[in-house]
């Protein structure tokens, strides 16, 4: 690292160049046996941590499979073959030529991230600086964490959510989807159980149609739910839409935005009331902020929405989140908490929050094996 910054020092850096890959891949348990959404179910992740190397200094990112839309060995055949190719031999300083030329690739969205984050940890460490303070710094020093809780009928709800309320946890993203009346049952047993304490999104992974989402909309209302996300068919605008006119509660739109041009789309037809932002499904921290922009040229308002992934993805999006203005405070940067097996380490918590630190990249470091 001396050397590297003595080169610094001297004008050098243009001259590094990235002269090898490693991915390691990691089946991550969850702590959650029966994790299970209106759309999935599943007992792991299949998690993958791409390293990228440069004259001693190691860019550290991440990605995680997903069971309907990123298969694990389709994940690493890309992550291996045209990823890496784009990497290796290229300059670090280059990032958004190395983007382009994985795009041009076809690659999944889950792929591109990780070479997107493995290249901002590289420069951040290359320049001794936090990755936040490259988009010109964070503007609050730690980021609130929303925990996300799988379908469960609800005295199974009551004691899982019992469990992290234990452990300081009093922000959640509670799954439904399984009828209304059901999931009426799963905010009365929480209110009844927690009362006001927590913070409650739902997410009902598209189960219904416009009509039973308004149903569904009404009968959540008197339990102080912050917001339904995706409560319908992701490629409904119409159905959004109407909703989103209709509702009482916030509707927030996920699957249904993408990248800019859905989210264009979106918000010129009034179809949510927040959009969720996430790195795995955009595929660069930039293409979330350009997302983030448009929302909120359109007064749209915006929310960071998560996965279960290898800690360093939840770390990334932390230190995104806490670099834009009117990000909503409540961000699902801790699923990696969910997991077991989790091969990245070094993320301070604290108070059901991530402490953003100041230390170069992204802050983590990689387990042995």
């Amino acid at each position: 690292m001396q050397d590297m910054l003595q080169q610094t020092a001297e004008g050098d850096l243009f001259k590094v160049k990235i002269n090898d890959v490693g991915l390691r891949r990691v089946k991550m348990r969850r702590l959650d046996p029966q994790w299970r959404t209106a759309s999935y179910a599943g007992d792991s992740v299949d998690g993958f941590i791409l390293e990228i190397f440069a004259d001693g200094v190691t860019g550290l990112g991440g990605t995680a499979a997903h069971p309907r839309s990123t298969p694990a060995a389709a994940l690493e055949a890309e992550l291996r073959g045209p990823v890496s190719a784009a990497l290796v031999g290229a300059s670090p300083l280059s990032g958004n030529g190395i983007r382009e030329a994985i795009k041009k690739s076809n690659v999944r969205p889950r792929a591109l991230l990780a070479a997107d984050l493995a290249l901002h940890d590289l420069v951040g460490k290359l320049a001794s600086l936090p990755c936040h303070a490259l988009w010109g710094g964070a503007l609050r020093p730690r980021v609130t964490i929303v925990r996300m809780v799988g379908i469960k009928p609800p005295q199974d709800l009551v004691a899982h959510v019992g469990t992290l309320v234990e452990q300081g946890y009093r922000h959640l993203k509670v799954k439904v989807g399984t009828g209304i009346a059901e999931d009426a049952a799963r905010l009365g047993a929480l209110r009844g159980a927690f009362g006001e304490a927590l913070w409650i999104g739902v997410d009902a992974n598209g189960a219904y149609t416009p009509e039973e989402a308004l149903e569904l909309s009404r009968a959540l209302e008197p339990y102080g739910v912050s917001w339904l996300e995706q409560p319908i068919d992701y490629g409904d605008l119409d159905g959004l839409a109407r909703l989103t006119a209709e509702s009482a509660i916030p509707v927030m739109a996920d699957q249904s935005v993408v990248d800019v041009a859905s989210a264009l789309r979106l918000c010129q037809r009034r179809a949510a009331h927040i959009v969720s932002i996430k790195a795995t499904k955009m595929g660069s921290l930039d293409e979330c902020r350009r997302v983030y922009e448009i929302c909120r040229s359109f007064g749209v308002r915006v929310h960071m929405g998560g996965v279960a992934a290898p800690a360093v993805v939840d770390v990334a999006q932390a230190q995104l989140a806490a670099s834009l203005p009117d990000i909503e405070e409540e961000c699902e940067v801790g699923e990696f908490l969910g997991l077991e097996g989790d091969p990245v380490s070094g993320v301070v918590l604290r108070n059901e929050q991530i402490e953003l630190g100041s230390a170069a990249g992204w802050g983590v470091r990689l387990l042995k094996p």
